[in-house]
């Protein structure tokens, strides 16, 4: 069989990827009739049936599996190829498809981001805020951050930044309500409770630093929560409650001082932040650029929070 261009190679590995053809003409920007006459001709060509369709959903027959893997291994190779001379000559080129949560797009990335594609002009940023989970082959996905631990062993992930949580409030309100002392006194506090991905977390965990004793949970309450961990961080900055985040989505609210850290002889919750990406055999010189970028720019930011003893 031959192909007459790698559009159609295009339009196979979208259907698959995206389980139909509304969804395959999206991603190509053809309309749903034009993926269908595509999927029709290459299936006349190799004699064979490449997907099953059903009124849900558009799935690979077994044969259709075959192709869709020799696909995405051809279109890796053209892409490696294409980056690497473009590379040598140009730069940095292509488009870089990255979700992460609100809190840390606005904290950091969404300047961040910016920078970098002035400093690449080749390079389109298109980014995709969302603090739930979303299907990386699905929604075409380079790059995911997502705090950790992970669950899914089918991408290939990165630690960024070995992070934990930390409890923090506004000097308006400590000087209103008073500092507590040590974890145990949340429960006389206004806690803002977030729900992460449908799990209401209003079970606080510290552990003494340097100490083997086991971790302390603490159940917390209070007046507001929400689903939104930027919404969250919004009520703490005004004075209106405890917050318990992760330290890399509150740097730079810790850093100029808009946020003080509570119980600085504790450790919170581990959340580590990693760079996630579809379990594939190259990865773009583009994508890595960012990576490596972020994990330098997390690194050195969060030693500034953490200064050696005696510095």
């Amino acid at each position: 069989m031959e192909f007459d261009n790698l559009d159609a190679l295009r339009v196979l590995l979208a259907t698959a990827e995206t389980g139909s053809l509304t969804g395959a003409g999206k991603r190509c920007r053809l309309s749903t009739a034009a993926v269908s006459a595509a999927i029709k001709r290459l299936e006349k060509s190799l004699g064979v049936r490449l997907f099953e369709r059903t009124t849900r959903a558009v799935r690979p027959t077994a044969e259709g599996a075959v192709m869709v893997d020799h696909a995405r291994r051809a279109l890796e190779l053209v892409s490696e190829g294409q980056a690497k001379v473009r590379a040598g000559t140009f730069g940095l080129t292509g488009s870089i498809r990255i979700t992460a949560t609100a809190i840390l797009v606005r904290e950091m990335l969404a300047y961040w981001l910016a920078e970098f594609a002035a400093s690449h002009p080749g390079i389109e940023i298109d980014l995709q805020i969302s603090d739930a989970h979303v299907d990386l082959v699905r929604e075409g996905i380079d790059v995911a951050l997502r705090n950790g631990p992970l669950v899914d062993s089918s991408h290939s992930a990165r630690l960024l930044a070995p992070a934990r949580r930390v409890a923090c409030a506004s000097p308006d309100y400590l000087a209103r309500r008073g500092a507590p002392g040590e974890p145990a006194e949340l429960v006389q506090h206004d806690c803002l409770v977030c729900h992460v991905r449908e799990r209401r977390q209003d079970q606080w965990q510290f552990e003494l630093q340097g100490e083997a004793s086991a971790p302390c949970q603490v159940r917390v309450a209070g007046p507001l929560a929400c689903n939104d961990a930027s919404i969250a961080l919004q009520w703490a900055l005004e004075g209106r409650g405890i917050v318990y985040q992760s330290e890399i989505s509150l740097m730079a609210s810790l850093a100029s001082g808009k946020l003080v850290r509570l119980f600085p002889a504790h450790l919170g919750e581990p959340a580590p932040l990693y760079a996630v990406v579809p379990s594939r055999r190259y990865v773009p010189a583009r994508v890595n650029e960012v990576i490596e970028r972020l994990s330098a720019l997390l690194t050195e930011r969060l030693a500034a929070l953490h200064p050696p003893v005696g510095a």
